[in-house]
This record gives structure tokens, sequence and C-alpha cells, in this order.
């Protein structure tokens, strides 16, 4: 069973702000579909733990980090980083 993943308005904010800095900004946004489709899978597998429920997965251009909520089967990217 698949996870929903969805982005903070903090996290989308980030990812806009990032990608409108770096060139080309396809391959920021392709970083980000990137780390959704894994996280839709097993988030905790392909995830790095850091503390208390954090998490983070590294893509091309991206680290994300975010939460999981197995009850809701939900994944919340919280913060995304240039890497």
């Amino acid at each position: 069973m698949t996870y929903h993943v969805v982005f903070s308005l903090e996290a989308a904010a980030e990812l806009v702000r990032i990608a409108q800095a770096v060139r080309p900004a396809s391959s920021v946004i392709q970083s980000a579909d990137s780390i959704r489709r894994m996280l839709e899978q097993d988030p905790r597998g392909v995830g790095h733990a850091l503390s208390e429920g954090l998490f983070f997965i590294d893509g091309e251009t991206l680290r994300a980090f975010f939460v999981i909520d197995d009850d809701a089967r939900q994944v919340e990217i919280t913060d995304v980083r240039i890497l």
C-alpha cells in the first residue's frame, strides 16, 4: 500500500525559491518528484532517521525532511534544502 505525500506550505515555498535560484529549474522539480515517488512506496526504507520522528532523504539536487503518519498512510515533507 502506498503513502500519500504532501508538502507543507513552508516546504512548498522553499521549493519554489530554490527552483527560481537554480538553473535549470527543471532539475529541482525533477528531484522533488523523484523524492515524492520514493516516499510513496517505502518512506522508512528510503529515509534516514534524524530524531523523534523526523527523517530526511536526498535526491539529485535536494534534501527533503519529512514526518510519517502510518495510521493515515501519509508523509509530510516539512522542509527542503539544496544540496
